[in-house]
Order: structure tokens, then C-alpha cells, then sequence
């Protein structure tokens, strides 16, 4: 029997209503399940990270995404590496209560 696969993910761009304005977003999607909202965020927005440099928030995370799941992250420099934080999460699953 084969092994559990890769989380097929699926991006649609949304707008963010955001610390008082429109931010590009993108809502992800696991098959038919909404797992993920991120919004790009700007280096000044992000001003309270080290690396003072814009990239992706999660605005909201369902299931192994959660924040009630895992530690909030900090703000993913790129989408590709928001998405990778995603798949890692959707591998780990949930936890065993």
C-alpha cells in the first residue's frame, strides 16, 4: 500500500482588510479544504521583525495550520517559503489527543 502523498495545494489570490488597508492575499487550499490565509505585508509593516523586510503573514491558519496548532510564525519572506511551512504542517497533521 502506498505511503500518505504530498498536500495538493491550491492558491487564490484574495484581498486582505488589514491594519487599515487592502493587502494582496492569497487564500490556500488543500484539495477543498481552506487551511491558510496570507497577506503580504510590507518592510515597514514589518518593522518589528529583524529582518525588517516585507514577505508573507499568515492572517489565519485552520487545522495543523492553526495557531492554536503551532507557534505563530514570524512573516515568511517569500511565498514559496509560506507554502513549504504549509506542506510541513498538512505532513505533521494533528496532533493525538
Amino acid at each position: 500500500m502506498p505511503g500518505p502523498s504530498a498536500p495538493n495545494l491550491r492558491l487564490e489570490p484574495v484581498s486582505v482588510l488589514s491594519d487599515g488597508g487592502g493587502h494582496e492575499g492569497r487564500l490556500v487550499f488543500s484539495d477543498d479544504d481552506l487551511v491558510a490565509v496570507f497577506a503580504r505585508v510590507s518592510a515597514e509593516e514589518n518593522a518589528g521583525s529583524l529582518r525588517r523586510t516585507g514577505g508573507w503573514f499568515l492572517e489565519a491558519g485552520f487545522g495543523p495550520c492553526s495557531i492554536l496548532m503551532t507557534s505563530r510564525p514570524s512573516v515568511f519572506p517569500t511565498l514559496e517559503e509560506a507554502l513549504a511551512w504549509v506542506r510541513e504542517r498538512l505532513d505533521t497533521g494533528l496532533p493525538s489527543s
